[in-house]
């Protein structure tokens, strides 16, 4: 037996097209939550179908504060994503795409990238273009702290 579980907060989504049924969820910034759970962030993964920006503001504070490697999905959009693009680079990140060649730092996200919708989102950079291995990166957010 199959099963399908999915969810969204687009109004206008397939899911609400397609009639499936709705439940309210409580909802709260990630800033929120970590006021009343103190913990320390390395790492968080995105997967939010265009809430991209959305979810990075509302832990703002703790990216801040933290400095969390970020790995987000980001899938091609008619907008270019340039809210998410926006949003990192004020917070001072480096995107790098995701590759089987490796980590390919990025100036945007409107580019053709077939099935490779994921980014790292990184707190530190190097000049390299390309990173085969990301200890580079591990060992200068390391010394940033």
């Amino acid at each position: 037996m199959d099963l399908e579980s999915t969810g969204t907060l687009a109004p206008e989504s397939w899911q609400s097209r397609k009639g499936s049924p709705q439940i309210e969820v409580e909802a709260i910034r990630f800033d929120g939550y970590e006021a009343s759970h103190p913990m320390q962030v390395d790492l968080v993964k995105i997967d939010v179908e265009d809430f991209e920006a959305d979810v990075i503001e509302g832990m703002r504070s703790v990216i801040r504060r933290d400095r969390p490697f970020i790995v987000c999905e980001v899938l091609p959009r008619k907008h270019g994503n340039a809210r998410t693009l926006a949003t990192i680079e004020s917070l001072r990140y480096q995107p790098y795409w995701i590759t089987p060649a490796g980590y390919i730092r990025v100036a945007r996200f409107d580019f053709e990238r077939g099935n490779l919708t994921d980014f790292l989102f990184s707190p530190v950079s190097t000049q390299d273009t390309v990173l085969d291995n990301l200890d580079i990166l591990f060992e200068l957010r390391r010394a940033m702290r």
